[in-house]
């Protein structure tokens, strides 16, 4: 039994009593400081106590302060972040070759001869399609190079699954022109893309059902991966790692219990 006294009044309070009048609101209510009546419940019954046991070892056992582990969530949130903005760029960059831009149609070109005459003739603009395969190279470089050396596993493993795909392309890709480097990257050779057949290079280049089609769709998927690996840093997540806009003690608690 315990004796509060409290403007005057003195008020017995039983040990075994539910104290949740003091935490206002209702039963089951949630109040304006965004601390529940479950969240209540959870430090009672020692949901709460264990998950701070369990949090503070953590953080103890790996010498993390909690602004060491805010610094560590925006870096993760920031490196995601590009990974996922290096695809939309890639995929950009792929677009121009797979999509209805007429870049492998022919086009009517006037020059004039050793004579002073003009002449039009009907031919492909084999610069243009040099120039668009040297960006999407590039681009896909800068979107592996990152994507390789993630810190979330799923957006590594996805991207590591892509370098072991992209053998298949090799002997095709190799055929009209782009040069596989020892690490993965590709680059192109410019003289082997202009004396190719541009059927050819249509077929690997051109549409969505392409080979480069193909490519852009596995870059689209890991750059949703590392949307989604943004996503999870939002809140406590379920090793309790810090994030600016947690809300309620409950879902930590959930998910760590």
């Amino acid at each position: 039994m315990a004796c509060v006294k409290q403007g005057g009044v003195h008020m017995n309070l039983s040990t075994g009593n539910d104290y949740s009048f003091l935490f206002g609101g209702s039963s089951g209510s949630n109040d304006n400081s965004g601390f529940s009546l479950n969240d209540y419940a959870s430090i009672k019954n020692g949901s709460y106590g264990k998950l701070m046991k369990a949090y503070y070892k953590e953080q103890k056992s790996d010498g993390k302060t909690a602004e060491d582990v805010k610094k560590e969530t925006r870096s993760k949130g920031a490196e995601y972040s590009e990974i996922s903005s290096l695809a939309d760029k890639f995929d950009k960059a792929a677009g121009k070759l797979t999509g209805s831009s007429g870049l492998f149609d022919l086009k009517s070109v006037t020059s004039v001869d050793e004579n002073g005459v003009e002449v039009t003739k009907e031919e492909y603009d084999m610069d243009s399609i040099v120039g668009a395969l040297k960006d999407m190279a590039k681009s896909y470089n800068e979107f592996m190079s990152k994507a390789t050396k993630s810190t979330n596993k799923n957006v590594a493993r996805r991207a590591e699954n892509l370098v072991g795909q992209m053998s298949k392309y090799f002997k095709q890709l190799s055929a009209v022109g782009i040069k596989f480097g020892e690490d993965g990257s590709l680059s192109v050779d410019e003289d082997k893309v202009k004396k190719t057949d541009v059927s050819a290079l249509k077929r690997a280049f051109g549409g969505n059902d392409s080979v480069l089609g193909h490519i852009a769709g596995k870059v689209s998927q890991i750059g949703t991966a590392a949307d989604s690996a943004a996503n999870n840093l939002k809140g406590y997540n379920k090793s309790a790692k810090y994030a600016s806009d947690a809300t309620s003690i409950g879902s930590l608690i959930n998910d760590k219990v």
